[in-house]
Parts: structure tokens; sequence; C-alpha cells
């Protein structure tokens, strides 16, 4: 084999090399979502949503933080084909006014205090099913 062909026959392999490793890449098995949330109408300011898989479904658990009222799981986080119980975080800071015990410097807002009941995060009964077309899941959450 001559030079010129040897070198051709390299780049091709590795040319199907790259690609086969891209194309591996593309096809994880994660569902990228998105959504809103609410609590009593208003977009929650700050928070997390958690993505638990319920019995039956592999997979780890997943979430994204809530900024003002979005959150967005990218697919490379995403979850796999399942059903998920979902638990909801939102919080406020305190008006209290705390001391630095460092410094001793007083500053507004040291505590944050969770705004949802139990009934969206340690008791939360809300689920949600992947694997279909829907990507987005909006939660309106209710006092």
């Amino acid at each position: 084999m001559s030079d010129l062909n040897l070198c051709r026959c390299f780049q091709l392999t590795a040319f199907l090399c790259s690609f086969a490793i891209l194309a591996g890449c593309g096809n994880s098995g994660r569902y990228s979502l998105e959504g809103k949330v609410t609590f009593d109408g208003e977009p929650v300011e700050k928070g997390y949503v958690q993505f638990s898989p319920l019995p039956g479904t592999s997979g780890p658990t997943s979430g994204a933080d809530v900024k003002d009222g979005i959150y967005e799981v990218a697919s490379s986080r995403g979850l796999f084909k399942g059903s998920y119980r979902v638990n909801v975080q939102a919080w406020k800071r305190s008006k209290k006014i705390s001391i630095d015990p460092v410094t001793g410097e007083k500053f507004k807002g040291g505590d944050l205090k969770q705004i949802l009941p139990p009934k969206y995060n340690d008791d939360s009964d809300l689920e949600i099913e992947i694997g279909g077309a829907q990507r987005t899941f909006d939660f309106n959450l209710d006092p």
C-alpha cells in the first residue's frame, strides 16, 4: 500500500471513529425539561425543583434552580423515561437583622425562610411522567 493510500485510510478511520464517538454522545437517553413555578399566582423568585424517580423508574435524582419563576434541566443532567416525584423549595430572606459572628457587622436578611407548605416539598405528592413529547412542566402552587 502506498504512503498516500495509507494516509487516506488513516484519515478515513479517524473520521469514522470521531463520528461514532459524537453520535454516541448525542443519545444519552436523558430528557431535558423546563417550566415555570408560581406560588399564589406569583413567580417564585428563588428556589429549587427536584425530581426523584418513583419505584419502577431507573435513573438518578435531578433538579434545577428556580430563578424568577423559571427552571431548566439540561439534557446532560436530564431525566430518564419514567415517573418522578417532584419536590419544590422556595425561599425568601427574612427582614431580620443579623450580626456577622466574625466581624460584628449587621446586615439585613440573614435567614432564608421556606415559603411553601410541606405538601410541595417534605410531604410532596406532585408527580410527572417523562418519555413523551412533553418537555414543559409548570407548577402553579396554591397556599
